[in-house]
């Protein structure tokens, strides 16, 4: 199972790598791209999450393991959170309001879930 996940990741990087290089690109384009880019950290973050759920699993690992593991996955989500920032603070004049609200009224349980570990 391992060497699928390992294929396939390898297959999604050369993908990444050709975004990369296209020039030029229209708009679909770039849209495209960047759903496809975000479905491959949706489809990892649930292999992480499926791992580190799994006690019994982890518990395979040394102390050094998890340690490099926790340093990686704090520096990517920093990294992210801070180009997250920077996006929504250059263009929060052009998202609407209704989305806005919409967003407001169906992520309250994330915001509660989160805020337990702030």
């Amino acid at each position: 199972m391992a060497e699928h996940w390992i294929h396939q990741s390898e297959t999604i990087l050369k993908k990444i790598e050709t975004f990369l290089e296209q020039k030029p690109k229209d708009r679909l384009e770039r849209i495209t791209e960047i759903l496809f880019t975000l479905n491959v950290l949706d489809m990892s973050l649930h292999g992480w999450r499926g791992w580190i759920q799994n006690l019994n699993f982890m518990s395979h690992f040394s102390d050094e393991d998890l340690e490099h593991m926790e340093e990686g996955i704090l520096r990517l989500t920093q990294a992210f959170v801070e180009y997250d920032i920077e996006i929504t603070t250059k263009h929060q004049a052009k998202i609407p309001q209704a989305l806005i609200a919409e967003r407001d009224r169906t992520t309250p349980a994330t915001t509660q879930r989160t805020s337990l570990y702030v």
